[in-house]
């Protein structure tokens, strides 16, 4: 089902150009297809909306999250959250179309119904469920129906295995009727929008989690990195961040998925290496146009210098156990 079903990625590449957009200001990915590109993620995301009319909101169903092991569910946290923010995306950049490019704006207005599609996103947007914390507990569902399934520990599950290679999830997987999950998922959504979340949400859910995660994917262990880092542990992150960094230098990831290899190099676990150090440890930030720092060091580090490129200028950080200090060392040039 994962070609299908795992409609999670669109909203990826949506995240992607726009993230690329806020740190370098530079519009044009915008014009030379990205655009395009955001709207017709949209348009797809709007193509997949269930209206549930007595509660007056849109859902997703039959989806597969970040986490594998649980196939074709409903309402998955991270899915839901991306495709707002797809929808949202959409909606700016449509907005933002005619200060881009008026000849974009004109072609692209006869390419698409530009102004059907901005009222459809906007109220998919304000309409889309994203399962909220529980107010006591402060834990928010993967998906609708993941409370309902066995609590059982990693260990136990392990214990359960026939064959070291057998795979978890599916219909007849260890793990399809349990809590256990193979990657980092509501964590993940997290990590990306902790900034719409309070302290004592992100840290509850990196405790609910983390014991039932069991790292299959070598694309986890750095989202539990960076948001212990946000909750303030970086010494809980340490130890994930190792287990990204060296993916590929200790060869201990996961090799085989049933009969399907999937071994191989990890850059992108490499990749989130290098975020938990630099976002998650340094606590590289934007705000208000502005590179910021909010450092995390491990206690076993004693200082991070490292620079890095905002808006066409290079920065110079230095991070020791008292002080952070942010350099503008001027326009970076190629």
């Amino acid at each position: 089902y994962f070609k299908d079903k795992q409609v999670h990625i669109s909203s990826a590449v949506v995240y992607g150009i726009m993230r690329y957009v806020d740190y370098t200001g530079n519009l044009d990915l915008l014009s030379e297809g990205g655009i395009e590109v955001i709207i017709e993620c949209a348009m797809f995301y709007y193509d997949l909306l269930i209206k549930k009319v007595h509660l007056e909101r849109y859902e997703l169903h039959d989806v597969v999250g970040p986490d594998e092991y649980h196939e074709r569910v409903n309402n998955n946290a991270y899915t839901n959250r991306m495709a707002k923010y797809t929808f949202d995306s959409a909606v700016g950049v449509i907005l933002l179309l005619p200060q881009i490019s008026e000849e974009l704006n004109v072609k692209l207005s006869r390419q698409f119904d530009l102004a059907t599609l901005l009222d459809r996103f906007k109220d998919a947007a304000s309409k889309l469920y994203v399962p909220r914390p529980d107010e006591t507990s402060y834990i928010i569902e993967q998906f609708d129906g993941y409370e309902q399934l066995e609590d059982v520990s990693l260990q136990e599950l392990k214990g359960r295995l026939l064959d070291d290679k057998e795979y978890w999830g599916g219909a007849y997987g260890i793990a399809t009727q349990t809590k256990i999950i193979k990657q980092a998922d509501v964590v993940t959504m997290l990590n990306l929008f902790s900034n719409e979340y309070c302290k004592e949400i992100l840290l509850a859910n990196w405790e609910y989690y983390e014991p039932k995660t069991e790292h299959g994917s070598s694309l986890s262990a750095c989202m539990y990195a960076m948001l212990a880092c946000k909750c303030h542990m970086p010494d809980k992150a340490y130890p994930l961040f190792i287990k990204s960094a060296s993916a590929d230098i200790e060869g201990k990831g996961k090799q085989w998925a049933g009969l399907i290899y999937i071994g191989g190099t990890h850059p992108a676990s490499s990749g989130g290496a290098y975020m938990t150090a630099v976002e998650g440890f340094g606590g590289i930030h934007q705000k208000d146009g502005e590179i910021k720092v909010n450092p995390n060091l491990p206690s076993n580090w004693n200082r991070m210098l490292f620079k890095v490129i905002y808006r066409g200028d290079l920065y110079q950080i230095d991070i020791n156990k008292t002080n952070a200090k942010i350099s503008n060392l001027g326009s970076y040039k190629h």
